[in-house]
């Protein structure tokens, strides 16, 4: 394209939001034209497009001088034009250029003064100029530098020298804004010192977690943030460093206020090319909440929540510190554990708030009774005491009097008096063991004995006791703790219908299964559970399970009627027929699918009572069935009195037959006697066919035992189901 002016008569060009040239010739529009149209489109680009493209302020008296840097500028940046300082000065207030290109030799106000003004206004300091002149004296370039500018050019200048220095301060200044902008907006505090640790700068996150301002920082030695304990780490930050450029860890450090609060720190020493520090940079975090966070799970790890006082884990970790300090010092300690007296029905019949207003109350009483002993519960109402540097046996013995003595006084919670005593099993070291499982192994035999003698006493624990004993004594301990920690599992074991082979009932037996994967037998666990009262709980835990797996089995199409035993001490608590009714209305389950077997000493202890009873639980609906018949009263008269719709003839009579002729006699009694009243009669502990087809041939409905099936759990039970598993009986007559 033909030029159509010379560059005396330079041509004014920016781009219109089109993208357009706009010539015009100085002679044309004369000197106050040009100068509007300078004001009015300062070679700057539309505000509408290319907003990516940098703002480079042209600043020159000389026309040729702005014509040139356009052509070599405009193509990848925005321009803007001012023909003198002030006009310079107006742009940059509305504009905020993102550099500067400034002549230094101009009238009025020159280069050096432009760049003064710009740099002592805090809102346009951080804009780079570089000086555009003819001046190269030293003392020029330097006066330059000194008032802030970042290049210099001189004049006449090359193209291409002039593209590459705006190109690269433009650079610089994005990855200043880069770091600036991490550096004020980081999560981090970020503090900056010169080398000898006085702080340069510091970010807003700095000041929030310090609370400090800008100013107050700055300036300051770094150690205006340290601790000065003693035993504090942080009070020589120089040593963190040593002989490396970066250390990081965990210190404590100081607010504003006083308040000390950790941190995470990195520090790094920041050298020259030399390999010169020159300054040094702090990164930190304030590690209040994380630690807070962290000290408050370490406490409900080793707390107990309703009461506060340390766990069964705090207190095993501190029994064995405790017990290596008796060792290093030969001194003697007390363990005592404590379980309080009847606690679970409290609870179960008054309600978990009760119990739980009960547990804080007594943990602050015990607190009382003890000083400087440790105190934890250990379960649900059992506690432990640990007491240290022990004086003499008689003062745990006192201890122990003292905690019966305060938990004898009434509790009282809106509206109810309640009483509470414990049994305490008191044991020493080193006589009554030297490491933490046996003391504490021999606390519940002391805790356990002091319980079976009536509770509201205490034990101390002694080698003489008889090892029966003990077992005894450690078997209920593990029974307690079994039913806290659904050690018990529910099988069951099928009735089969004695014409057709078919599962037609089935009984629900409990089953003590270790953590090791072992049984314990319910001929050891069951008495003893009936002797201590937990019978109680233990067995309706039963029922409500068996209920529950029942109304599963009947959803899904097999109508089965489970058997559930209730032992003597079931049958007297006041509840039961709650209990029941309960239990039906929880789980869903029909009334006709449970039937509750119980013994002839049930209800012959009582039989008004019993009498009661049974016919509240037959009105609901519920099958009820007579357990082990013919080993107690075996009364035709009880039998027309109650409500009764089954017997079973014990195994006992069951074994040998048909060849012991005394069980065949019996058998056959109770089967017709059964039979005269319209009873169903199950024959329990069935193991052999012979014995299967000689009860069937009396009459005998239904068979249970090893011939069809062990007790199984309730996935085996399942698949019996499933199966349709059938025995297969010789007809009448068959052998």
């Amino acid at each position: 394209m033909k030029r159509l002016w010379p560059w005396s008569e330079s041509l004014l060009m920016s781009l219109s939001p089109a993208g357009a040239l706009f010539p015009g010739r100085m002679a044309e529009a004369g000197p106050r034209r040009i100068d509007k149209f300078i004001l009015k489109k300062t070679y700057c680009m539309s505000k509408n497009i290319q907003k990516q493209k940098p703002l480079v302020l042209i600043v020159d008296d000389t026309m040729m001088n702005i014509d040139l840097l356009a052509d070599v500028l405009r193509e990848d940046y925005r321009l803007g034009i001012a023909t003198n300082g002030v006009k310079a000065l107006e742009f940059v207030r509305k504009n905020k250029p993102d550099l500067i290109l400034l002549d230094i030799m101009m009238p009025e106000m020159d280069g050096f003064e432009v760049c003064r003004i710009l740099k002592e206004d805090s809102r346009t300091r951080a804009i780079p100029i570089i000086f555009i002149t003819a001046l190269s004296d030293t003392e020029n370039v330097a006066r330059g530098f000194q008032l802030g500018g970042c290049d210099y050019i001189p004049k006449p200048f090359h193209t291409l020298e002039v593209k590459a220095r705006v190109k690269s301060k433009l650079n610089e200044l994005n990855q200043l804004s880069f770091v600036e902008n991490i550096f004020h907006t980081s999560l981090e505090g970020i503090v900056i010192t010169d080398q000898d640790m006085v702080i340069t700068m510091a970010n807003s996150m700095a000041c929030s977690i310090t609370g400090y301002e800008q100013d107050e920082l700055i300036g300051q030695p770094i150690d205006i943030l340290q601790t000065r304990d003693r035993g504090d780490t942080s009070h020589d930050i120089h040593s963190f460093l040593g002989d490396n450029d970066h250390w990081s860890g965990e210190l404590w450090n100081r607010r504003k206020n006083g308040e000390r609060f950790p941190q995470k720190l990195a520090l790094s020493a920041v050298r020259n090319l030399w390999g010169d520090i020159i300054n040094y940079v702090a990164i930190f975090h304030d590690m209040s909440e994380i630690k807070r966070h962290k000290d408050e799970l370490k406490y409900q790890a080793n707390h107990d929540a309703l009461t506060g006082l340390p766990n069964r884990t705090f207190f095993q970790f501190r029994l064995i510190d405790a017990l290596e300090d008796a060792r290093r010092h030969e001194e003697k300690m007390a363990l005592l554990v404590l379980d309080l007296d009847h606690f679970k029905q409290i609870n179960d019949s008054l309600g978990h708030l009760v119990g739980d207003y009960l547990l804080k109350e007594v943990s602050s009483r015990l607190e009382g009774c003890l000083g400087d002993a440790l105190l934890a519960r250990l379960g649900s109402d059992e506690f432990g005491i640990l007491v240290e540097a022990l004086g003499s046996e008689e003062w745990a013995v006192k201890i122990a009097e003292q905690i019966n003595l305060s938990l004898g006084l009434p509790i009282f919670y809106e509206g109810h008096k309640l009483f509470i005593s414990s049994s305490i099993g008191i044991t020493f070291y080193p006589e009554d063991g030297l490491d933490p499982e046996t003391l504490m192994k021999n606390g519940d035999i002391a805790m356990a004995q002091a319980k079976a003698r009536g509770g509201n006493t205490y034990q101390v624990f002694h080698r003489e006791m008889d090892e029966r004993i003990a077992n005894l004594l450690s078997l209920e301990s593990n029974l307690r703790r079994a039913l806290e920690h659904e050690e018990f599992l529910v099988f069951y074991q099928p009735k089969v219908d004695m014409r057709t082979g078919r599962i037609i009932a089935m009984e629900a037996l409990v089953r003590w299964v270790l953590p090791d994967g072992g049984m314990v037998s319910p001929a050891e666990f069951i008495p003893l559970a009936e002797k201590t009262g937990l019978i109680v709980f233990l067995g309706e835990w039963v029922l409500k399970t068996a209920a529950r797996q029942t109304k599963k089995w009947w959803d899904q199409g097999y109508k089965v009627p489970v058997a559930v035993n209730l032992s003597p001490r079931q049958f007297q608590e006041e509840n039961l027929v709650s209990v029941v009714r309960d239990t039906l209305r929880e789980t869903g389950l029909v009334p006709e699918a449970l039937e509750l077997e119980i013994t002839e000493g049930v209800v012959m202890e009582n039989e008004e009572n019993a009498l009661t009873i049974l016919r509240e639980i037959d009105e609901m609906g519920v099958q009820l069935a007579i357990d082990d018949f013919g080993t107690g009263y075996s009364s035709l008269h009880y039998l027309k009195q109650f409500p009764l719709h089954t017997l079973k003839i014990d195994k006992s009579f069951v074994d040998n037959i048909p060849a012991d002729d005394e069980n065949v006699a019996i058998a056959t009694a109770i089967i017709h006697m059964g039979k005269s009243l319209g009873l169903k009669v199950v024959a329990e502990g069935v193991e052999e066919m012979e014995q299967c087809t000689f009860l069937r041939d009396l009459g005998c409905d239904q068979l249970q035992g090893w011939l069809f099936s062990p007790a199984v759990d309730s996935d085996a039970f399942t698949e019996l189901l499933t199966t349709n598993t059938i025995l297969q009986i010789p007809p009448y007559g068959g052998k």
